[in-house]
């Protein structure tokens, strides 16, 4: 089998095992193990960095199918990955409003702690998906990395884009 579909394969997989895991493994966690949870504010961080898991799931999805079949995304794929840039984005915002509106008198160290872990890691994802990679782990994507000194372009940036653009070409007029 290609190596290229062998890839994206295992991106799905493993963003799609991601987007299930993490969340049912974090609310056993502190079901178990912590007497006071602020669950308002940690399953919202949660259900945030899912929601971002779930739109690279669907992502590498996409992408492995394209390469599959004709090799093209949807027609609507640029479309619903800019609504679901902004709506991180809107999310990512709110989710700072509730961190800056909750009391902080009922928060403990541990909601405050695990909720900026969270939002953290939803900003992570969302520019590795939408703005540079931040994952090198492939001797090629390390060797990119030192010979060029910067960061890739996030590959469903650059696909968002070229999707754009070859909508804009076949619309008439």
């Amino acid at each position: 089998m290609q190596p290229l579909l062998l890839r994206l394969r295992y991106l799905r997989s493993r963003e799609a095992l991601a987007t299930v895991v993490l969340p049912v493994m974090m609310v056993w966690s502190w079901w178990a193990k912590e007497a006071d949870v602020a669950w308002p504010l940690r399953t919202a961080a949660l259900a945030l960095v899912a929601w971002v898991l779930a739109q690279g799931t669907l992502y590498w999805h996409l992408k492995l199918r394209a390469i599959e079949g004709d090799g093209a995304l949807p027609s609507w794929f640029h479309r619903l990955y800019r609504g679901f840039k902004w709506s991180n984005l809107i999310a990512i915002g709110a989710m700072l409003a509730m961190l800056l509106l909750a009391d902080r008198d009922a928060l403990t160290n541990a909601d405050l702690g695990w909720t900026l872990a969270l939002l953290a890691g939803a900003v992570l994802e969302q520019i590795n998906y939408f703005h540079y990679q931040l994952m090198y782990d492939t001797r090629a994507a390390v060797a990119y990395l030192l010979r060029h000194r910067r960061l890739r372009k996030a590959a469903l940036g650059i696909d968002i884009a070229r999707s754009a653009a070859m909508a804009a070409r076949a619309a008439p007029g």
